[in-house]
């Protein structure tokens, strides 16, 4: 569950000005160390990519993300390590003026020129692995320590901050309820005994994106899950309220780049 607000389009133009500078891949983890997958982010590398296709390595990567998640939660500061593939990784934990953990900036896929690949990689892994920017692990603390003065400075203008409005905890509980709805603005208003044009106005402040989006944003994080557990296309589609399984497939590849076949255990 959401318990913070972000400014989404400032964050998008703060992301998308670091990706132009760096060219690395730059994104969000929130509370529940889940990465935020609509900020305009530069694409995972092909290497990543490829890894990620085999479920054993898919696990691992997740492993390695939590366990280096909570070492930089501990330490409070930027923390930078060789993931399982060894490639260079860096995190920026995100604390706001209470001390209060917001999430985390998570920088890297990049290779370092002191490894070599490993022995057991097919030759496609190894040409994707070489293909990745050399970078040595004194860059990554410098980029590190520049995004950590950048985010002390998103926080200072509460781009990113803990909600504290209970009509917005009302409507995220009612949401999370209701996802094979229709949900319209109007009904919104009705759950939390204001007018429309509140919610309209409002709601993007509090949840980091307008109704309809954070909705379909909501139904694709659900989709995901559902079928990564095994659910079948058509019912995840008939679960989520999608009237056949072709529009809600379009609308899933969408969003995530690739069709449900792919994420479908």
């Amino acid at each position: 569950m959401i318990q913070y607000a972000i400014a989404t389009e400032e964050m998008n133009r703060i992301m998308s000005r670091l990706h132009r500078l760096f060219d690395i891949r730059i994104t969000f983890f929130d509370l529940q160390e889940h990465e935020l997958e609509y900020f305009d982010m530069k694409p995972m590398s092909p290497f990543c990519a490829a890894l990620r296709r085999s479920r054993t390595r898919n696990e691992q990567c997740a492993a390695c993300d939590r366990r280096h998640l909570v070492e930089a939660k501990r330490t409070r500061d930027v923390h930078i390590y060789h993931c399982h593939a060894g490639l260079i990784e860096g995190i920026v934990p995100l604390y706001d003026r209470r001390n209060m953990y917001l999430g985390a900036i998570v920088f890297g896929q990049l290779r370092d020129r002191s490894r070599q690949p490993a022995a057991d990689w097919s030759r496609s892994l190894k040409r994707k692995y070489s293909a990745l920017r050399l970078y040595t692990v004194e860059k990554a603390r410098d980029i590190g320590l520049l995004l950590k003065c950048v985010s002390e400075s998103m926080i200072d203008h509460e781009l990113i901050r803990y909600r504290n409005k209970t009509w917005a905890e009302t409507l995220e509980n009612y949401i999370e309820q209701h996802l094979h709805e229709k949900l319209t603005i109007a009904r919104l208003a009705d759950q939390i005994g204001r007018s429309a044009s509140f919610v309209a106005h409002h709601f993007a402040v509090e949840f980091g994106l307008p109704p309809q989006q954070y909705l379909r944003k909501r139904r694709m994080e659900e989709a995901r899950v559902m079928l990564e557990n095994g659910t079948t296309v058509q019912d995840t589609a008939d679960r989520l309220g999608y009237y056949d399984a072709f529009h809600f497939s379009r609308t899933f590849k969408r969003f995530w780049g690739e069709p449900p076949s792919a994420f479908h255990r």
